[in-house]
């Protein structure tokens, strides 16, 4: 792969001609570059071209240049660098560009950046493995999806966006970009598994707090949306689908129960009751029911126990975490972690101290 690629970006830098070059200092570092560049010097071609970039005086020598750069930089690995120079081209001159594949190798490069690709944070120090630049994902990714928001890798790239920003704890980012493949690519391969995420955190977030139950109803509703699209869907996704509806309804009761209480304890027992007439009549299978008919029992004297609900659907049980508790360590921040900007590790002086009394 990384031949052919080689061999396709040396074809595109020969074709480059100099004849069009109108500055002779454009020139000498344009040949300059393109010697450096046969001999596999990528890193020294591509600031030649940049230079020859500078100096040039027109467009089309500078598209050339950017052209050059974009294959340097991507046969010597730095793609963050050759993302720059893509979206150079694109913004000043893209009637030199082939746009198209210019735009899918941007949603290359995010998935690189996502997949833990790492540009050296100097190129004189590229040897040091902890000493990377920053995360670039979403600003490959975004740029991409800005420029293209229908191409054929949007929903893909969406979908990563999703699970990169769920992963890093930000839920309702990533809810928009499932919407984002809900509205754009409801026929993609992604939008069956899109929609069941964004019911799961919906269903989550909901959990955090939701006063008007707008997030748990909307939950339900792409669980239930997610079973009639998908009856071919696997035995286990359909359980799990169900299993959170049944979870949500759940939820739902117990917020009407909450505000029923909450009545009762000030003195409204008729506004309690029409409370915990609704847990009755929309969730009788839910597990607050059993203490609700109970409560209405007892606050009205003409309510009459129903028949007994249809035996409720078993639920997940409840999977709890429990962080390791943390001990002291020689090395508070190794040299690999990103907040050490050092190349020595910074050590726990109360670490140090512990193993000192341990002795």
């Amino acid at each position: 792969m990384i031949k052919a690629a080689k061999i396709l970006l040396l074809t595109a830098l020969l074709s480059c001609s100099l004849a069009v070059f109108a500055d002779g200092e454009a020139e000498q570092a344009y040949s300059a570059g393109r010697k450096l560049y046969l001999d596999g010097q990528y890193y020294d071609a591509a600031e030649k071209f940049q230079e020859s970039f500078f100096l040039a005086k027109t467009p089309v020598v500078r598209a050339n240049s950017l052209l050059a750069q974009i294959g340097a930089y991507r046969m010597c690995e730095l793609y963050y660098r050759e993302f720059l120079a893509i979206e150079k081209l694109l913004e000043r001159y893209p009637e030199y560009a082939d746009c198209n594949a210019l735009i899918r190798r941007e949603f290359e490069i995010g998935e690189l950046f996502r997949t833990g690709t790492r540009e050296p944070s100097f190129w004189s120090l590229r040897w040091i493995p902890w000493l990377k630049d920053a995360d670039r994902t979403v600003e490959v990714y975004s740029a991409a999806l800005k420029r293209a928001p229908f191409a054929p890798e949007a929903s893909r790239a969406h979908m990563n966006l999703a699970l990169y920003y769920e992963f890093d704890g930000r839920t309702a980012q990533s809810l928009v970009e499932l919407r984002k493949i809900l509205q754009n690519h409801p026929k993609s391969p992604e939008s069956k598994y899109a929609r069941l995420a964004l019911a799961n955190g919906l269903f989550e977030l909901s959990k955090r707090g939701d006063g008007d139950s707008r997030l748990v109803n909307e939950a339900v509703a792409e669980f239930r949306e997610f079973c009639r699209l998908y009856p071919d869907a696997s035995p286990d996704e359909q359980a799990f689908a169900k299993n959170k509806i049944a979870q949500a309804r759940d939820i739902q009761a117990v917020r009407l129960c909450e505000i029923a209480e909450y009545y009762r304890k000030n003195g409204r027992s008729e506004a309690s009751e029409r409370y915990l007439a609704r847990v009755m009549s929309k969730f009788p299978d839910s597990a607050s029911a059993p203490e609700a008919e109970k409560k209405l029992t007892e606050l009205s004297e003409n309510y009459l126990p129903g028949n007994f609900p249809a035996r409720p659907e078993p639920r997940m049980p409840e999977l709890r975490s429990y962080s390791i508790p943390q001990e002291a360590e020689l090395v508070l921040i190794s040299p690999q972690d990103e907040r050490n900007h050092y190349l020595l590790p910074v050590p726990d002086l109360k670490g140090e101290l512990l193993q000192e009394k341990s002795k």
